[in-house]
This record gives structure tokens, C-alpha cells and sequence, in this order.
């Protein structure tokens, strides 16, 4: 081969400025980088800070957002031609893509509305890990505050006295049994509560976690109005998408047009330098245009649903709230009313000699009540944070093309 071509394959390898890495990720290295890492003690708004930079979801989406901005550099094809019957070299260029005009500047259009999408979805995600954050961490607050009443009692020894008849003694055990049940619950709650925001932090599950309390007024409940609905995080990604159907459809019209590439021929024998033009004329484009047309279609209808979808969610977190406020100030009058007849029973069994019974029937009604009062209380720290959320709390500034987040070492 002739040093000529190998000259313009050198030439054109130049236009690459991004070299290849190897960078492998295996089960195994991702765990032992999880490993590695150590808990603390944390606020509220520490852990929120950490799941901010740690949490992979949102390392993934950021990586995606810097993706696309980097896509906005939309090449400029320049075809070049070595004619060796002719001993000449070409050069082609379309001038209206020079001028970021034509298909290529509809692509550019298209790359930047998905910077757009693409920060839209890392809001989402952050709307969404700061909401899981705050609902842990109410959670972690109501168990800490919740209590098993003590049941202890030796049932056998009052049998021997004829202190207690069987059903009475059976009562007996069936509510210490319950209280036992109602221990193991809470520390399976507790530990599931743990186990969530460790993931939301990114930390291994052998990593210390102390989560200190949250204030009461911490979580700021919007008012509940409409305009507050229009502005959560992930109506403003479907509008995004929407933005990305229109400018692909804009690019599938403009490419249905001819384009003409203008360039001089040289000669590299000497002779005068001519001019050249090339015409490209697109055949059976109209169907991709119309493809475009109807999924921008699609993104519309997806944007009217979202909305809709907003406003049930935010409608029925309403209710829903008033609802679980109600049944635990409920729970909780019924536990204070059971708590004290329990302690009334305990004091009367030491004097009385027939208080057995009503002592074990105390202890049944405390511990379901006990049992109520839990669930209770945790739909209503569940709904508090859904009803804050529903109505776009909290509100985080979108990140900005000029606004990327960088890559974190």
C-alpha cells in the first residue's frame, strides 16, 4: 500500500481524543468496596448527605447525566475520498451541518432536551431518597418510643395456690406469650429499619449505625395546594420526556431533506484543485417521521397521566393522613386506658384474693392494644412522610447543564 492512504489513516485517528480503560465490576469487587466502608453516628440530615453521595442509584443516574451532557458534542462528519486512479484526495463537507443547522443541529437540539431528562431523573431519585430517609428515621423515633408492658407473672404458682382456674391461667399465658411476640416484633422492626437505611446509605449490613433523634418539626408539610402539585419532581420528568419526543421528532422531519457536501479535490500530482459537491437524497424517510410523530404522541398522553397520577396520589395521602391520626390517637387513648386497668389489677392481685382473673384479663386487653398501638402509629409516621411527598416536598434545585455533578473518586 501506497504511503499516501496510510498518511490520511494517520490523519483521522487523530480525531479521537478519548482512549479505552478496562474497568471491571464483578460481584465480588462491588462487595468488597461496599465492605470497606464504616457508619457513624448520624442526623437526620448527616445520613441525608451521605445517601446523597454514596446511595448507587443516584451515583448511577449522576453518571448518566454526564453522559448526556458529553453526548451534546455532536460530530461533524467530514468525508474524505482518496481517488489513486486519479491520484487526488477529496474533502466533503456539509456546510449546513457546519452551522450547527439541518439534521445535526436537530440532533444537537435532541442531545441537549436529554441533559434535561436525564437531570430530571437524578431529582426524582433524590426527591425519593431523601423522602426514604426521613421515613426511616421517623420510624427509628416511634420504636424508640414504644414500650412492651411487663407481664411477669408466675402463672403455676398461684395454680397450686387455687389462686387462678384454668381459663383465667390460660388467659394468662396466652397474653405473656403475646407480650414475648410484641418484643420480637420490635426488634424485628428496629432491625428492619436499620437494614433500609443502610441501603439507602450505601453501608454493609455489619456497619455501625446510630441514628440520633429527629425533631418533631422537622419534616415542613406543605400546604396542600394545587400549584405544589404541578412542581413535583416527576411531572417535571415526564414534561422532560416529552422534550425529548418533540426534538426527535424535529430531527426524523429534517432528515427526510437532501443534503449537499461541498469540498475542494486535490491533486497530488499537480494538477489545478477542483471543486466538488455531492448531493444525498433520502428515499422512505416519511415512515421514521411518523414513528416519531406518534411516540411524541405517546409522551404527551404519559405527561396527562403522570398529572392525574399526581393528583390521586396527593388526594388519596390526604386522607390518608387524617385517617392513621386518627386511629393512632385512637390506639393510644385505648393503651393509656388498658395501661392503667392493668396497673390497677397488678396492685389488686397482691391484696385480693380473687384478682387473679381480673388481672389476666387486664393483661389481654393491654397487649392488644399494645399490638394495635404499634401498627398504628408506624402507618401514621408512613403516612405523614407520603402525604409531605405527594405534594412535592422536598424541593431540591434541578441540576443544570453548566451544574453537572462531577465523578467522585
Amino acid at each position: 500500500m501506497s504511503a499516501r492512504p496510510l498518511f490520511l489513516l494517520f490523519l483521522s485517528g487523530l480525531a479521537s481524543c478519548v482512549s479505552y480503560e478496562r474497568n471491571d465490576a464483578t460481584p465480588q469487587s462491588i462487595a468488597a468496596i461496599i465492605d470497606a466502608r464504616v457508619g457513624g453516628t448520624f442526623s437526620v440530615d448527616q445520613a441525608i448527605d451521605v445517601a446523597l453521595r454514596q446511595n448507587p442509584r443516584l451515583q448511577a443516574l449522576t453518571a448518566r447525566l454526564r453522559a448526556a451532557d458529553a453526548a451534546t458534542t455532536v460530530p461533524l462528519p467530514v468525508r474524505a475520498n482518496w481517488l489513486g486512479r486519479n491520484e487526488s484526495v477529496e474533502a466533503l463537507i456539509d456546510p449546513i451541518a457546519l452551522l450547527g443547522l439541518g439534521p445535526r443541529g436537530a440532533a444537537i437540539d435532541r442531545a441537549e432536551s436529554r441533559v434535561l431528562e436525564a437531570a430530571a431523573q437524578l431529582v426524582v431519585q433524590r426527591w425519593q431518597t431523601i423522602a426514604g430517609v426521613a421515613t426511616e428515621f421517623h420510624i427509628h423515633k416511634a420504636l424508640q418510643e414504644l414500650q412492651v408492658t411487663d407481664l411477669d407473672l408466675d402463672v403455676d404458682s398461684f395454680e397450686r395456690a387455687g389462686l387462678a382456674s384454668p381459663v383465667a391461667a390460660m388467659q394468662l399465658r396466652a397474653a405473656q406469650a403475646r407480650s414475648h411476640s410484641e418484643q420480637v416484633e420490635l426488634t424485628r422492626e428496629r432491625s428492619d429499619n436499620l437494614a433500609r437505611l443502610r441501603e439507602l446509605l450505601g453501608l454493609p449490613d455489619h456497619a455501625q449505625l446510630t441514628i440520633t433523634a429527629i425533631v418533631d418539626d422537622w419534616l415542613q408539610q406543605p400546604e396542600g395546594t394545587a400549584s405544589e402539585i404541578v412542581t413535583r419532581p416527576d411531572l417535571s420528568l415526564a414534561a422532560a420526556r416529552f422534550e425529548v419526543a418533540d426534538a426527535e421528532l424535529y430531527q426524523a422531519v429534517t432528515e427526510q431533506y437532501p443534503s449537499l457536501k461541498l469540498g475542494p479535490n486535490i491533486s497530488l500530482i499537480g494538477n489545478p484543485m477542483r471543486a466538488m459537491a455531492m448531493l444525498q437524497i433520502p428515499i422512505g424517510m416519511q415512515g421514521l417521521a411518523e414513528a416519531a410523530r406518534e411516540r411524541r404522541e405517546a409522551t404527551r398522553s404519559e405527561l396527562e397521566s403522570a398529572f392525574l397520577h399526581a393528583r390521586r396520589e396527593a388526594s388519596l395521602s390526604q386522607q390518608q393522613l387524617i385517617a392513621t391520626q386518627a386511629v393512632a390517637a385512637a390506639t393510644a387513648a385505648g393503651l393509656r386506658s388498658s395501661a392503667a386497668a392493668f396497673d390497677a389489677a397488678r396492685a389488686s392481685i397482691k391484696v385480693e384474693v380473687d384478682a387473679f382473673a381480673k388481672f389476666a384479663n387486664a393483661a389481654t386487653k393491654v397487649m392488644r392494644n399494645t399490638m394495635e398501638h404499634r401498627r398504628a402509629v408506624l402507618a401514621r409516621v408512613r403516612a405523614e412522610v407520603q402525604r409531605a411527598s405527594a405534594y412535592g416536598w422536598p424541593r431540591g434545585q434541578q441540576p443544570t447543564p453548566n451544574k453537572i455533578p462531577e465523578q467522585q473518586s
